[in-house]
């Protein structure tokens, strides 16, 4: 992928990753944030991932039911803190993807 064409799709992942970022610090499950949208978990699951773009309804829709303005569902502020973001989830349900499991 050249430069011009990961540049187009910026904004794009800011949005995914900061959707990640806020839902999950608000303890929301797709599906919950997405009965507070009124939109499907799926959708919510795709935009996550970076696999479309809301409209801008949609984002401000998202934005009300997160709390928070809609700017903030495109700044880059957690670029850098989306790497933690799995680990942070595993501590809060318990789960250890690093445990070797000892096969008998």
């Amino acid at each position: 992928m050249n430069t011009d064409t990961k540049e187009k799709y910026v904004i794009k992942e800011y949005f995914a990753i900061n959707l990640k970022w806020y839902r999950f610090n608000k303890n929301y499950t797709q599906e919950h944030l997405a009965e507070l949208c009124d939109l499907s978990s799926k959708y919510i699951s795709d935009l996550e991932r970076g696999k479309f773009s809301p409209s801008f309804t949609k984002m401000e829709k998202i934005a009300r039911a997160l709390n928070i303005e809609p700017y903030m569902l495109i700044k880059p502020d957690h670029i850098n803190d989306i790497d933690s973001l799995p680990d942070k989830i595993d501590k809060k349900i318990g789960r250890n993807r690093n445990k070797k499991y000892k096969v008998e």
